[in-house]
């Protein structure tokens, strides 16, 4: 699949407040980050993100992070 440049894009993830571009930084702090101590489940490889955020939104108890090597993939909901 082709992925087109949307320059709008990095802008609009860098304004989210769950976007993280440096997950590295995160490294035993997730339970922080979330501010609970609920499970954590990760998806690699999440594309567009679709999937990850109907899952996240059927199960609020939950915790969800979603990777991609590609952040023009993302799309916010």
């Amino acid at each position: 699949m082709r992925i087109r440049y949307k320059k709008w894009a990095r802008p609009e993830l860098e304004t989210c407040k769950f976007y993280a571009d440096n997950p590295e930084e995160l490294k035993g702090k997730w339970h922080e980050t979330f501010k609970n101590k609920q499970t954590i489940n990760i998806e690699l490889g999440c594309g567009k993100g679709s999937f990850i955020a109907e899952l996240a939104s059927a199960n609020p108890n939950i915790n969800y992070i979603a990777v991609d090597m590609v952040d023009a993939m993302l799309r916010l909901k």
